[in-house]
């Protein structure tokens, strides 16, 4: 076993992949997550799907922000070692990434619980058309179980198809609900203004796979 840690989740179908494995040791949960075949040695870039989160509540995450930029400089070991910090906000989850000695990623994030409106975000989900706006490299390393693919590129580029493909998932409801997402939430609010200039009325912003992890995981 991993730090004494065991397996949990193995049952769930949104973390039953073979390339990830879920454990626990107490209240301290890891995600562990497979290289892919033929990868190079991951250099700590989220977009390798590769860097390691540590969840923690709101009073440790606030703790802790104040203290990293002092605790990065205390243990620098080389002058090149990374010591920056980049904090992101998800509406419902916040994250600090920053780089250990060896230069792998690590997160630390805390999520925000809000039950009614994660109850009123969860219903909204169940029966939303889940798309996903990154591009097909992105989706291949890892998608969403029933999301269905289009670039952002490919909505901005009439010519493309991209909303004729939308238009015809939802069989050609615009007011169908739509869930896009991406990477940081750039790309998908870029597909929600371009799908509501084309007359869908019912299209969320909802950031990145993980936020929608999140609030399915809360209505479980």
């Amino acid at each position: 076993a991993v730090l004494d840690m065991e397996p949990f989740r193995a049952d769930d179908p949104h973390f039953a992949d073979d390339d990830l494995a879920m454990v626990r040791n107490g209240a301290a949960c890891v995600a562990l997550l497979r290289l892919p075949g033929g990868e190079a040695p991951l250099e700590g870039s989220r977009s390798q799907k590769g860097h390691l989160a540590f969840r923690v509540s709101n009073e440790e995450f606030e703790t802790f922000r104040r203290s990293l930029p002092a605790l990065l400089e205390r243990h620098r070991v080389t002058p090149e070692q990374k010591v920056d910090v980049e904090e992101q906000d998800y509406d419902v989850q916040r994250s600090l990434f920053f780089h250990d000695p060896d230069g792998n990623e690590l997160e630390v994030t805390t999520w925000d619980s809000e039950p009614s409106e994660e109850s009123e975000a969860s219903a909204f989900l169940r029966s939303a058309l889940l798309l996903d706006v990154r591009t097909a490299g992105e989706f291949r390393q890892v998608a969403l179980p029933k999301s269905m693919l289009v670039p952002h590129v490919d909505l901005l580029d009439e010519s493309a198809g991209g909303i004729e493909r939308v238009l015809a998932a939802v069989e050609g409801d615009k007011s169908a609900p739509i869930a896009a997402f991406c990477t940081a939430g750039v790309r998908s609010a870029t597909a929600k203004a371009v799908l509501e200039a084309h007359g869908f009325t019912n299209v969320q912003n909802w950031v990145n796979i993980e936020k929608i992890l999140y609030s399915v995981g809360q209505s479980r």
